[in-house]
Parts: structure tokens; sequence; C-alpha cells
């Protein structure tokens, strides 16, 4: 260890320091990032949610809080009074829902020599400074996966952590959706017992596999489940956001990993493709072409691409099953076991502001200094909260939790179809 507690660098091998020739170093290619367009402000003064499927608030009064609480109202719903039943008496009064959005610090640091020869070996390629650099791509990353978990298991990483862990329990997303299954049957019964949930939801899969977890052909991102889900969003009333070209301007995003899109792509898939139905990429408005992952349009959803896309691991032979979720972590490290005859797709059904993502303190430098600046710490601090909005989850055992933005599909995975 260093003198103040910072891990020593490492001298670069032998047959790395640098003799005077080949100066490029061959680095691992970043995924893109598909979350990083569409977002929109919530705005404070007018509590009005953006027309995007992330709602970003950095409020500067807001940040003065240990949390944001949002509030939902309910639609003036049910009938008339008619003739001859007085009106005074039977008069409806608002009804709200709340959710709340916590924050939590996070901090990723570096080491590099401040002077000497570990310095100098390396000072020809510019090493130390492209890794400090690197902590860029890195929280970028670690934003992007945040926001996945989010809107899978409701918060994000910085939440599940120290003091707000007690707070923010991870739990699924209550609208999933289990592809192979009929339109009555599809979306899976929610119960706020997680466990009992997770079980519900590995029954569905059983069922559309007849009895197996082993995927089929009939679970992947085809017609039958598009259709399906198309019908389910409207019916479950999951907001649409502004996608010009899709009919009425009007519809959800709905991202999927590059197996899903392999037969979405695929013109040979004959007996299971969109059909006329499908709108190419090049047809869609020259704005929307833009976006990153963008493969073409079918009904109401805009589909793209997400390399990043997460995955679902079952474990257990019977009830209760139990299963965690896999993603991509910063770096190229892959969690998501695509090679796991256990592990299922997933796609993201995305309306109006399905992630909250409060930035309480921006990302900001940080550094520490060792033994007269022989070793250096280069970092970055944030104070964030990336947050599921689901109304009233105070009281998730009444069962009167609302969730209008987003849904999620379970799928099987074409490599084993």
């Amino acid at each position: 260890m260093g003198l103040l507690g910072l891990n020593p660098v490492n001298a670069l091998p032998a047959n790395s320091i640098i003799r005077g020739y080949d100066k490029t170093l061959q680095m691992i290619t970043m995924l893109d990032d598909i979350y990083e367009t569409l977002s929109g402000d919530y705005l404070l003064d007018k509590k009005s949610v953006p027309d995007a499927k992330r709602m970003k608030i950095n409020d500067k009064e807001l940040s003065k809080s240990n949390n944001v609480t949002i509030t939902l109202m309910d639609q003036l719903d049910g009938m008339a009074i008619y003739d001859p039943n007085p009106l005074i008496g039977n008069e409806q009064m608002p009804r709200t829902k709340i959710f709340t959005c916590y924050s939590n610090i996070f901090r990723k640091a570096v080491g590099s020599p401040g002077y000497g020869p570990d310095k100098k070996d390396a000072e020809g390629y510019g090493l130390y400074e492209k890794w400090i650099d690197r902590l860029g791509d890195w929280n970028k990353e670690h934003h992007g996966m945040s926001i996945r978990q989010a809107l899978l298991e409701r918060f994000g990483e910085s939440l599940v952590h120290g003091r707000t862990s007690s707070l923010c329990v991870r739990a699924w997303t209550p609208n999933i959706l289990v592809a192979g299954l009929g339109r009555r049957t599809m979306k899976v019964t929610y119960n706020a017992n997680n466990a009992t949930y997770t079980t519900n939801i590995v029954n569905a899969i059983l069922t559309s596999g007849g009895g197996s977890i082993s995927p089929l052909v009939t679970q992947t991102l085809n017609q039958p489940n598009l259709s399906n889900a198309n019908i389910l969003a409207l019916a479950n009333r999951i907001t649409q956001i502004s996608i010009p070209g899709l009919p009425g301007g009007k519809g959800w995003i709905l991202t999927h990993s590059e197996e899903q899109g392999m037969y979405l792509g695929d013109p040979a898939w004959s007996a299971r493709n969109l059909g006329s139905l499908y709108t190419a990429t090049i047809c869609l408005n020259e704005k929307v072409q833009n976006w990153p992952g963008v493969m073409g349009a079918y009904k109401n959803f805009l589909l793209v691409q997400d390399v990043r896309q997460p995955t679902l691991i079952i474990s257990g032979t019977s009830s209760p099953f139990g299963m965690t979720a896999g993603y991509v972590e910063p770096g190229d490290e892959d969690e998501r076991q695509k090679d796991n005859i256990n592990t299922r797709d997933t796609a993201t059904i995305l309306g109006k502001a399905a992630v909250f993502d409060w930035e309480r303190e921006a990302l900001r430098h940080i550094k520490q200094d060792d033994d007269y600046e022989y070793q250096l710490g280069h970092g970055t601090s944030k104070v964030e909260g990336v947050t599921m909005p689901i109304y009233d989850q105070q009281n998730p055992d009444k069962g009167t939790l609302r969730q209008f933005s987003s849904m999620q599909m379970v799928l099987g995975l074409p490599e084993y179809v």
C-alpha cells in the first residue's frame, strides 16, 4: 500500500516499455448506449413530465433534500349523476399517489505515477493520461447499466448500497409479459412478495414452453408476441411518447437484443416475420432514422436494437424458483450468461418517463496525492438516483401501485431454437 493508503502503481511489463516504435495501444471498443438519446427534464414549477423515455431532474433546490417526491393524480373516472339523483354530496374528490426517489454517492478512482521512471517509461504511449480519461467512459457505462437495472428491478446500482439499501430493495417491475402465451394470459399476475412474483413469472415461462424451460421459437420476438404486446401496452395504459413516423405520431420504443434482431431482420424467416406490417428504417422519419439502434417499426412500436439488453437467469427445478438479472457491467464484464439454457432474453417497452434520473450532485473530479506526488489518484464522484416511477410504492401490500411508463417482455434466446 502507498503511504496514505493508495494502491501502488504497477510498473509496465518489460516487453511493453517503449523502444521507439509502435506508439498505438489497442483498446477494447465500448458498446453504444441507446439511453443517451430522447431524454427530457422534469419541470418542477409545472409538475410536468417530459415527452421522453428518460425523465431527468437536476433542480438546485431539490438537491438540498435527500429525496424527491413526485405526485400522480388519478384519472377522473366513474359515471355521471343522472336524473333524478342529486349531484350534491356525490362530488368526486382528487385522488393522488406518490413515488419517492432517493439518491446516493458512488466513486471511482484510478492510479498513476506523478513522476519518475514508471511515468517516463509509459510517456510515449500517453498510457496514464488515457487511463484517467477512461473514467468518462466508465461513468457513461455505469449510468447506462443503472437505467437498465431501474427498468427491470426498479432501482439503479448506487441506491441498493449503504444508506439507501433498506429503502430501495430491488423487485421485478410489476408489468411483465411472457412471450409464447395468449393475450389473456401473457401478463404475469403481480404479487407484492417478490419471491412469489418470481415463481409466478417462471411458472408462466413453463406454461409457454409446454412444461419446459428450454426455449421455443414461439417465445421469440415474432409477430404474434409483438401484436399481443401492443394490445397489452394499450390495455395497461402505458403512456405513449412522440415518435415521428408512427401511426398518429405516437407510440412506444421497444428495445431488444441483437439475437432477437437477427430474426426480425431475416427475410427467410417467413413463417413468423412481420410481413407488410413492418416499416423498414429507410421509410421512417429522418430524425428517427438517426436514433442509435433503430431497426424499423411495427404497429405502435419503434424497434431498437440494444446490445446491452439485460437477461433473466432462472434457478431451481421446482417451485419456489429463483431468478436473477444479468447485465453488461462497465468495461467488458458481461454477466448475462447467454450460453446458459436457463437464461431468458428480454425486450423493454418504453413509454413516457420510463426512468426517473435524479442528478443531485453533478459528476466531479476528485484526486489524492501520495509520497510527495510520486503516486497520484484521480477519480470521479457523483450523487444520483435512478429509479422506476412506481406510484404509491410506499404501500405495495395494498395492491394499489401504478406504473404507466414501461413493460418488460420475457423471451426465449434464439440461439437455442
